[in-house]
């Protein structure tokens, strides 16, 4: 979703969450903008990616049943290190 997202707008970005991640300018919790992209913890290291919207809020492709939505930021766990990507 998210690499989808950024390619509209003439931003490229590898394909893994975890690729993702090694892109761009981190940035502090405290700091995120909307737009920024948030790294979540998977089984072996980063495993998920969403897209910062504002509010405490991100937008991220959840899985095949729900689809694209909407969670808190804190609905699973960050990547040790906390960072989101001002790409």
């Amino acid at each position: 979703f998210v690499l989808s997202v950024m390619a509209n707008f003439g931003i490229g970005l590898p394909r893994t969450a975890a690729a993702q991640s090694t892109v761009g300018t981190p940035v502090s919790l405290d700091s995120i903008q909307p737009g920024d992209l948030l790294f979540y913890q998977g089984s072996g290291g980063i495993g998920h990616v969403t897209m910062y919207i504002g509010n405490g809020q991100v937008v991220h492709a959840s899985n095949p049943s729900t689809g694209i939505t909407v969670s808190s930021i804190d609905y699973r766990n960050l990547a040790a290190q906390e960072v989101s990507s001002n790409i």
